[in-house]
């Protein structure tokens, strides 16, 4: 459906400047956030200031994996009852260890959002000014857009990532 209302799209624009040239590129705009240095600096505040939490959640992981093996060790030598009582108890602990997990990858999500927004935005900015500098009819986001093929004179990745890093570094 996407490709469809891409492609409508596409024949939509060629025929409204069917006098003038057509000139569209694309770029990837995941790899333009992840190498530039904006992005590169809010990965790395993110691992920092996640670090703990994903220590906490090994230790967890850890412990469970413990409490699992002793269970299966002395399965055989605890009575019915304790043996239930060991196995609600590694269910319940396996619960809050999803729990926290889930929690955690919540929190995470939260910050890469708030990091990345003001990336975002600032690349917005970049690539519609490189787009009108340059005579862009359309820039597409590879990804986003299907793009299965596209010239590699046409992908524009590169030169967006240094506007990006250029336009940052003045701010």
């Amino acid at each position: 459906m996407r490709a469809f209302i891409l492609t409508i799209f596409l024949v939509f624009c060629m025929a409204l400047t069917a006098g003038a040239e057509t000139k569209i590129g694309f770029i990837d705009m995941k790899a333009v956030i992840a190498k530039s240095e904006p992005g590169s600096k809010a990965m790395e505040q993110l691992k920092s200031q996640f670090k703990d939490m994903k220590d906490n959640l090994d230790t967890q992981k850890k412990a469970l994996d413990t409490l699992k093996d002793e269970l299966q060790k002395q399965s055989m030598m605890l009575s019915q009852e304790a043996k239930m009582d060991k196995e609600t108890q590694y269910k319940r602990k396996v619960r809050d260890f999803q729990d926290m997990g889930q929690s955690y990858q919540r929190k995470l999500q939260q910050a890469e959002q708030s990091l990345s927004k003001p990336i975002i935005d600032k690349l917005l900015e970049v690539i519609e000014s490189y787009g009108k500098k340059n005579g862009y009819t359309a820039i597409f986001d590879k990804q986003a857009s299907g793009v299965i093929y596209g010239q590699d004179s046409v992908d524009l990745t590169n030169a967006i990532l240094a506007e990006l890093n250029k336009a940052m570094r003045g701010k």
